[in-house]
């Protein structure tokens, strides 16, 4: 086997061609998961910005439950991804490039967003959080809901935390090494991919994700600061409170 080496690149520009083989996730659970949340707030989506919309996955299964979406994602490489599987599907979603930290769709304004797949995770400063739930302000309409997901103090240290995977596919193989740093709670994720390119040669490429951890607490504060009540912190695709196990927080916050 022969190999060639790029350097480090952008998250998800090689993890986006993967992304739904290695995401082991129910999407028809998870969208009935949240169309409950909604409903236990007297809330119906209909008009439905899925921020952070990654492949497309939650934003295509809300459009067949009969709602209007846009998806928005950073990463050109996912929203590919997610036009591809959406057209396939005969789904008409409308699937964008923006940053949460500074969107701005004129004349447009939603009832509903989401950010599934821990997308906050990914904002590591407080400027930054601010800045999206700013946006996300702007776009809501009065009353709207924001649902949201995070991964846990739990995930982030002890599942995380400074471990290294590995795994070997039929045209590819990663590793994925882990470094969480205690005084900034943030942890590091350096993925290496050895990507087939021919016959018996691999192109091996590298990008970083990092992820900060934003406690409910901090999430509370935030909501105030910008003009959100929080309504509910749940344990992860359940209507149970938060444990000291949970890998994921589920939020619902409002528009005041």
């Amino acid at each position: 086997m022969r190999s060639k080496c790029l350097g480090m690149t952008d998250p998800y520009s090689t993890l986006a061609r993967f992304y739904d083989q290695l995401i082991e996730a129910d999407y028809h659970e998870w969208v009935e998961y949240l169309l409950a949340l909604a409903s236990r707030f007297r809330h119906a989506p209909d008009r439905v910005l899925d921020l952070g919309c990654g492949t497309g996955s939650l934003s295509i299964a809300l459009a067949k439950r009969g709602c209007s979406l846009t998806g928005v994602d950073f990463s050109e490489e996912m929203l590919a991804a997610a036009r591809h599987k959406a057209q396939a599907l005969g789904c008409d979603i409308s699937f964008l490039a923006g940053d949460m930290r500074s969107l701005d769709l004129p004349g447009q304004q939603f009832d509903t967003v989401i950010s599934g797949c821990d997308v906050l995770n990914y904002l590591t400063s407080e400027d930054d959080l601010l800045a999206a739930f700013r946006t996300v302000h702007k776009l809501l309409a009065p009353g709207g809901l924001w649902l949201f997901d995070l991964n846990s103090d739990y995930k982030l240290r002890e599942i995380y935390g400074n471990e290294s995977y590995a795994d070997l596919q039929d045209d590819f193989g990663y590793f994925w090494d882990n470094a969480y740093d205690e005084a900034e709670d943030i942890c590091t994720m350096d993925l290496t991919f050895f990507v087939q390119v021919g016959e018996n040669l691999y192109e091996r490429r590298t990008e970083r994700h990092r992820q900060k951890l934003w406690t409910p607490q901090e999430i509370g504060e935030y909501c105030l600061a910008t003009g959100f009540s929080l309504l509910a912190c749940y344990d992860f695709l359940s209507f149970g409170p938060i444990v000291e196990d949970s890998e994921k927080w589920q939020f619902v916050i409002k528009k005041i």
